[in-house]
């Protein structure tokens, strides 16, 4: 206790220096306070807009060497893997105890064109539509039509990409009419037609949200090349002929041949006419034999899925639910990972994630200085005190005394101006929060995913703003302690 007794009566006695270096530790607190709570407001606003309108709390995903992510800046590549061992990995995660939705995925892009006009392009997301109304609710605002309520072609078309196409064509889009897309593949470009089910915009849209559509899973599937036999893996057969007389299907791609596909067509070429009215016919499904193979070119992979969302109840379940998938991945070879809203996020919570390491490294510098700063005018403080420190030294202070004496001095004036900071940033953060932080600028939007930000304290800035005053006290004390204790007292009494 004669310890802080002595440490208040030199903070009161040297007023000046006390203010002076209390005022830089509560400033340097109310930018650490203040700028943290703004920062983790903007990621803990993401991960909670995103996670719960986009991209639910983990996604699974095929493995590539190129980046990608479900939400891209700018156009969804056509060559985003697919899911391997998706079965396993859906029945995994349906059957984890924690699961409270699943929704699987199809990513691409398509240009549209109304009346075989131009008019632009827009970003897919493949699915079913009423499982994507089941899973995010809260995710979009249907402006014009709805959900269609069967399985169909059907698009949702974005606000932005409806405008820019009327704009294009100088023509309406309404719901219920039919807009062509056309996809591009490794193996040549596709149309698909789809009737437009509605007009929508995103809650809390973004620049990366705003030219993404709603297709149904197929019809994306079907742009895309994403068929139950994909031509790209075909090679030519050698087997005669004969082989595939009793129409049975190839069993895989690699076992196609000219004949599997079209059949004896040579028998339509050499088939004699029937020569009167009456007589019997030409049987046109036997000349053109088996289609199967055909049909599997032209029908879509049920099981062809770029990414699989998974929500579950509580978020903090995320290590474990990832744990447990990245178990099935392991067990079946799948090349697939699994990874965070973060991550499906993609630019923007980068972004978000790369500000705030930058700040947190300003503060750094900033809490560099301060010590600089504090430790200087200790030196001062001290030099001024070496009577005092030699007349205490001689009546039987120790070492020990006098350096506990100055560090405690320190770390008094730290925490209480520590203290003064926290408040006033707490304050500030109150104030600004029921104000909000409002911006038109996009990249802004982009970051407070909407065009305001209301700030909230964040209780883990205020404990590392305590933490870095008591350390700040510590290390500032290191020097003038030093230079105290290697004054003898004699030397220092000499000095009155």
């Amino acid at each position: 206790m004669i310890i802080l007794k002595i440490a208040f009566r030199n903070l009161l006695e040297h007023k000046a220096k006390t203010a002076i270096v209390g005022s830089l530790i509560a400033i340097a607190v109310i930018f650490m306070v203040s700028g943290n709570s703004i920062m983790q407001s903007i990621t803990s606003g993401l991960k909670q807009s995103y996670s719960a309108a986009y991209t639910g709390d983990l996604i699974v995903h095929g493995i590539s060497k190129e980046s990608f992510s479900l939400i891209a800046m700018g156009g969804a590549a056509s060559d985003i893997p697919q899911i391997h061992s998706y079965a396993e990995l859906l029945k995994a995660a349906r059957d984890y105890p924690h699961t409270e939705a699943v929704l699987p995925l199809v990513s691409g892009s398509a240009t549209i064109s109304v009346n075989e006009e131009s008019a632009g392009f827009t970003q897919l997301w493949g699915t079913n539509l009423l499982e994507y109304r089941a899973m995010f609710p809260n995710s979009l605002n249907i402006t014009e039509g709805a959900f269609p309520a069967k399985d169909g072609a059907y698009i949702l078309l974005s606000e932005t990409v409806r405008a820019e196409a009327e704009k294009e064509t100088g023509k309406k889009i309404s719901v219920g009419d039919k807009v062509t897309l056309g996809g591009f593949g490794s193996d040549g470009s596709r149309l698909r037609e789809a009737e437009v089910a509605g007009i929508f915009h995103f809650e809390r849209g973004s620049a990366q949200l705003e030219r993404i559509s709603l297709v149904d899973a197929n019809t994306l599937r079907s742009l895309k090349g994403m068929t139950a036999l994909e031509p790209s893996t075909q090679t030519t057969q050698t087997t005669p002929p004969e082989a595939n007389a009793s129409g049975a299907v190839p069993a895989s791609s690699a076992d196609v041949s000219e004949d599997d596909l079209f059949g004896n067509a040579g028998s339509l070429i050499n088939a004699k006419p029937a020569q009167a009215a009456g007589t019997k016919t030409v049987n046109y499904d036997s000349i053109l034999g088996d289609t199967s193979v055909r049909q599997k070119y032209s029908t879509a992979d049920e099981n062809a899925w770029n990414f699989l969302l998974v929500r579950l109840s509580d978020s903090s379940w995320y290590p474990e639910a990832k744990k447990a998938l990245d178990g099935v991945i392991a067990k079946t070879g799948a090349e697939s990972a699994v990874s965070d809203w973060q991550w499906g996020a993609g630019m923007v919570a980068s972004l978000a994630v790369g500000i705030q390491l930058i700040f947190n490294i300003i503060i750094l510098v900033i809490l560099i200085v301060a010590v600089i700063i504090i430790m200087n005018t200790l030196v001062i403080s001290v030099t001024e005190r070496i009577p005092e420190i030699g007349t205490i030294r001689a009546i039987g202070g120790s070492r020990n005394f006098v350096r506990k004496m100055i560090v405690w001095e320190t770390l008094t004036l730290s925490i209480a101006s520590g203290l003064a900071g926290v408040a006033a940033g707490a304050l500030l953060i109150a104030t600004v929060g029921s104000v909000g932080i409002g911006s038109t600028n996009m990249f802004f939007q982009i970051l407070f995913g909407g065009s305001t930000l209301h700030p909230v304290l964040s209780l883990s800035s205020v404990f590392w703003s305590l933490a870095s005053t008591v350390l700040i006290g510590v290390l500032s004390s290191l020097y003038p302690t030093a230079i105290a204790l290697k004054i003898s007292p004699v030397r220092a009494m000499q000095k009155n």
